[in-house]
């Protein structure tokens, strides 16, 4: 009996470990926030060590930015980020998180 309480307090423990460090494998994840200076955007994404990629579409009024990552979950402590080079200054042109369809929340400062 002893011996199944361990066997049933090993697998316990590796099923939270595994939920813990969840993947839920690659595919569009929002901004968190983002930062412009000329035509240079900084993006951060609530993914760590997911190996971003991304994809600019610009328009006239608004640039999308549809960014690809592995999501991997391991708390607060780590994002990733992104530099994206546009063909212009992004001036008064809007952010749009190409995996929302909305309006990428700019970070404060």
């Amino acid at each position: 009996m002893r011996s199944v309480r361990r066997v049933v307090g090993a697998l316990a423990s590796v099923a939270l470990l595994t939920a813990c460090s969840s993947d839920e494998g690659r595919g569009p994840r929002p901004i968190v926030g983002w930062s412009a200076a000329d035509d240079v955007l900084h993006l951060w994404l609530d993914t760590c060590n997911g190996d971003p990629e991304f994809e600019v579409v610009h328009a006239e009024d608004a640039v999308t930015v549809t960014v690809i990552s592995t999501k991997r979950d391991p708390g607060d402590a780590c994002q990733d980020t992104v530099t994206v080079t546009l063909d212009e200054a992004l001036g008064d042109r809007t952010v749009v998180d190409g995996a929302t369809g909305r309006e990428a929340p700019p970070m404060e400062g």
